[in-house]
């Protein structure tokens, strides 16, 4: 690792793959952020040569990531978690604490039956939100059973407090909440983070030294840079008087889309580091200089180029070929209505953490037709929100709630167009979303839903992906998590 003495916080990059783990990425995202912030940036050193902490791996899809933050070593990693070996194992779960699906199946099924009746005796007691069960076959001494719906910072924080008291020095958990509970794993990463931070402020010399993520979905998609402007001016004690110095070494290239001017930085420096221990794998070097031809890979085609934004809303114009098709598909049932713009949403965060759910759902389902193009009505003072934020299903029972408490689209426009929907503004401007949405496996839904009811009795954690108000002549579609659904167009109108 590379440290220098007297310095808080030093960090030291491991990178060998050629690919970059989706989450893997939300994190390198949020640990540039944290850089954009700090008032040592400047100083940035790229290490080389020996100085460098180079593992070539044997397993070629292997990516990991590792920074010091206090005195807390914290390290991320692409991989299999019941594979890890650590004084505590961390599993996200559901309130009946035998989620048998995701990551959650894999740590219940590694660590046997044993442990899987330990939670059923515990999950049946007075708990606070958390269960302790032995590790059983895992190699660990206890698992941390979280609830994966729960405030992530605040659950990350209880699991590393539960630790330091029980004297453990080391803790593996996994990208809590991204899987079964939905959440954003922008929001996750920086949860996650920040609950480390807050640990290593608060436990200046911890008997904890270790906190390592460990991703298990690897995906090529680039999402978290956006978490660089926000904490362009971070003032964490934790990150302040801090030089950083980094070694990125076997490095087949780099995440597609960078942003800000540190991270340009590194760009510069890199190209022009000593690599020579590195030996024959000099592939990273290539990788990088051709990144501005590759910053695009996973954004769609025809999106039109973002001038290094992470959101914009692109004005579309009678005549070109996407606006004649959404004016279509909008006037089959809105023919009375005048269109006065239509405008494309495009959100970098939102579209990668849509993609990473799609093919999710891709796999779970066996195939690939789970995606509509539905209809939903907003007013205006929420279209800044949705177009930055996306849905938000905490919004549920705003315009009325009969099939579940989650976020509505309508097959048709005119459904949406009703003024319940899409209330007029003070000059009668009315606004549509021309959304995709993930329905996926369906069923018919009822008031009070909170998720999709189960498909298989016998398995109450397999859930439809989606309700709907009728399974043979669908009017309209509710979904529970918010990276279901992308907002792709927004029309507005007029009576």
């Amino acid at each position: 690792m590379l440290q220098r003495t007297g310095l808080i916080c030093s960090q030291n990059i491991v990178v060998v793959s050629n690919h970059i783990s989706f989450y893997f990425q939300a994190f390198l995202h949020k640990f540039a952020e944290w850089m954009s912030g700090n008032p040592n940036k400047d100083r940035i050193l790229m290490a080389g040569g020996s100085q460098g902490t180079f593992r070539p791996g044997s397993n070629p899809g292997f990516t990991a990531y590792e920074m010091k933050i206090g005195a807390v070593t914290f390290q991320i990693a692409t991989g299999d978690i019941t594979k890890e070996k650590a004084d505590v194992i961390v599993n996200s779960t559901t309130r009946t604490f035998n989620l048998k699906s995701g990551v959650s199946k894999a740590v219940l099924e590694g660590a046997g039956p044993a442990v899987e009746n330990e939670c059923a005796v515990l999950a049946a007691q007075p708990h606070r939100d958390f269960i302790i069960t032995q590790g059983g076959y895992l190699m660990c001494k206890i698992i941390i059973h979280v609830l994966g719906e729960n405030d992530v910072r605040k659950t990350v924080s209880t699991v590393l407090e539960e630790c330091e008291q029980r004297k453990y020095t080391s803790v593996s958990l996994p990208a809590i909440g991204t899987g079964n509970a939905g959440k954003n794993p922008t929001t996750v990463a920086d949860d996650i983070i920040s609950a480390i931070t807050d640990f290593a402020q608060k436990h200046p010399t911890p008997s904890l030294q270790k906190v390592k993520v460990v991703i298990f979905l690897s995906e090529l998609l680039n999402v978290f840079y956006d978490n660089m402007k926000k904490r362009e001016n971070s003032t964490s004690p934790v990150l302040q008087s801090t030089c950083f110095e980094t070694a990125f070494l076997g490095f087949y290239r780099r995440p597609p889309i960078i942003y800000g001017k540190s991270t340009r930085t590194m760009e510069r420096r890199l190209l022009n580091a000593d690599y020579s221990s590195v030996g024959q794998n000099r592939s990273w070097k290539t990788g990088i200089a051709k990144e501005q031809k590759e910053n695009r890979s996973n954004l769609p085609e025809h999106w039109t180029d973002m001038n290094k934004q992470l959101s914009c809303v692109i004005k579309l114009y009678p005549g070109q070929s996407e606006y004649d098709t959404i004016k279509d598909k909008f006037s089959d049932t809105c023919l009375s209505y005048k269109i006065e713009k239509i405008e494309k949403i495009q959100n970098i965060c939102l579209w990668q953490s849509y993609q990473i759910k799609k093919k999710h759902m891709d796999l779970k389902n066996g195939h690939t037709a789970n995606e509509r193009v539905l209809f939903h009505g907003t007013d205006a003072d929420s279209v800044p929100y949705v177009n930055q934020h996306g849905f938000n299903r905490s919004y549920a029972g705003k315009n009325g709630a009969a099939y579940g408490k989650g976020t509505y689209f309508a097959v048709d426009a005119s459904y949406s167009a009703h003024d319940t929907y899409s209330r007029p503004d003070g000059n009668g401007r009315k606004h549509i979303y021309v959304v995709r949405v993930l329905t996926g496996v369906y069923t018919r839904g009822h008031a009070g839903l909170v998720t999709p009811p189960s498909k298989n009795p016998h398995n109450p954690t397999d859930l439809f992906d989606s309700v709907t108000d009728d399974t043979q002549y669908p009017k309209l579609f509710v979904v529970f998590s918010d990276n279901q659904a992308y907002p792709e167009y927004l029309i507005t109108f007029r009576c």
